[in-house]
């Protein structure tokens, strides 16, 4: 049954849209990190069916998420944009969430106010605002511009959203890069904050681990994606301050699968992460750095497995010694 399924899935036209200009006209025109899903192309590939198989559709709490708005993201989402203006750690981010779909507004705004949002008003169309109790300065908002489209982010940048949604799309070097990387890739993603930006979610470090993270804080720019099928496709393309870097970025990496390779006898996780690097592959041409990953769905499934299994193991309560 499921070599069938493969074969079904295998004849299905694999052509990748570019992101739909009415979900890129509500961006912000100074988005500096852009990301999104081809969510309904996701889900025609092993690896999304797979994805679905395992969210916890028998999770008490999902259910009645799903009751009370009548809203599964499993089925009713079928392409996500996300935005932001800034790096994560950034005081004044503005972010943004838009998304295609099917959404029974009435349902979700009954939900949503009764868990404490409250309801307001924005060029004739409702705005769900909600703030969480140990943080109440921070406030996030949820609208529907129709039936089949929602925005989700702080207040300022849904408001905005609004206001673009009959304008043009925005333009601009990252605009243009995300088209081009949503035609290849089922999700992608665009950067153009530089990664030292994001110096405190590297780990500090002595010796060559330093200046490993030296290199990796000197990429200014990254973009790539994942391209699910019987193959799964992971393309990460990262902007260097110099050729000089970019080789040594793509050695870098080269050295770690070398020494996960090397430990691959010792460690049954490590011999699990060897075999999906062995076909790892890693290029420098001028400034740009290329990491490329294919990994078969079916070898995916199995590591997957294999981690959730031990992340069962270890959440089971020791056995009693009477």
């Amino acid at each position: 049954m499921k070599k069938l399924r493969a074969a079904v899935l295998f004849l299905l036209p694999w052509a990748v849209s570019a992101a739909d200009p009415s979900l890129m006209r509500l961006v912000m025109p100074d988005a500096k990190v852009l990301a999104g899903l081809q969510v309904n192309q996701a889900k025609n590939s092993l690896f999304g069916e797979y994805v679905l198989a395992h969210m916890q559709g028998n999770d008490a709490g999902f259910q009645k998420f799903v009751a009370q708005t009548g809203f599964d993201p499993r089925t009713d989402v079928s392409e996500i944009v996300m935005a932001s203006d800034s790096a994560p750690n950034s005081t004044d981010r503005s972010w943004l969430i838009v998304a295609h779909g099917s959404f029974n507004t009435a349902k979700i705004t009954t939900a949503a106010q009764a868990d404490g949002a409250t309801l307001t008003n924005y060029k004739g169309l409702s705005i769900l605002v909600h703030s969480e109790p140990s943080h109440p300065s921070i406030q996030n908002a949820v609208t529907f511009l129709d039936s089949s489209t929602a925005a989700v982010g702080d207040v300022a940048s849904v408001e905005a959203a609004i206001d673009r949604q009959s304008g043009a799309a925005p333009s601009g070097p990252i605009f243009d890069q995300a088209q081009q990387v949503s035609s290849k890739y089922d999700f992608w993603f665009v950067s153009q904050i530089p990664l030292s930006q994001f110096a405190n979610t590297i780990p500090n470090a002595n010796g060559n681990t330093a200046i490993n993270q030296n290199i990796l804080a000197g990429i200014s720019q990254a973009s790539g994606g994942i391209s699910f099928g019987e193959t799964v496709t992971i393309t990460t393309q990262a902007v260097e301050r110099s050729n000089q870097d970019a080789q040594s970025l793509a050695s870098v990496v080269q050295f770690f699968a070398s020494l996960m390779q090397m430990n691959s006898q010792k460690n049954p996780q490590a011999a699990q992460m060897a075999a999906l690097l062995s076909n790892l592959q890693t290029s420098a041409a001028g400034n740009v750095t290329t990491i490329s990953l294919a990994v078969p769905e079916q070898q995916l499934e199995q590591m997957l497995d294999s981690a959730r299994q031990n992340h069962q193991a270890a959440r089971r309560p020791a056995p009693r010694l009477n």
